[in-house]
């Protein structure tokens, strides 16, 4: 058996009528009128304040989420190497590392610098 699901939202004419029904209700209990009870619960409704945010949650004051995720200063590891000294992306060289194959061995690091040391100059 399903049960057919409950509404969101309700009309203007809709919460009159649960308003009134509340009133009428709460009136057989403390021997009023349902008009008097009713425009009790309108003044205490009127009353109320608007809900408040109570928030661990600070709102940013700094441009939002974008600026947050584009800031590379705050960056470590290996989003930090994605990114060069002005926070330009650097490409597929900031996410991979690519080998050069240059040199005599697979880690040699100071290619091309033999002829640099060794000149007769």
């Amino acid at each position: 058996m399903t049960f057919p699901r409950p509404k969101k939202r309700t009309n203007f004419a809709e919460t009159q009528q649960v308003l009134a029904n509340v009133a009428q209700e709460k009136a057989q209990k403390t021997k009023k009128d349902a008009q008097e009870e009713l425009d009790e619960m309108l003044e205490k409704l009127l009353k109320v304040d608007s809900p408040q945010i109570n928030s661990a949650a600070k709102t940013s004051t700094d441009g939002g989420v974008f600026n947050r995720l584009t800031d590379t200063s705050k960056y470590t590891g290996a989003s930090k190497e994605r990114f060069d000294a002005e926070g330009k992306g650097k490409g597929k060289e900031g996410r991979e590392d690519i080998k050069k194959n240059t040199g005599y061995v697979g880690a040699y690091k100071n290619a091309d610098t033999y002829d640099k040391v060794h000149s007769k100059s």
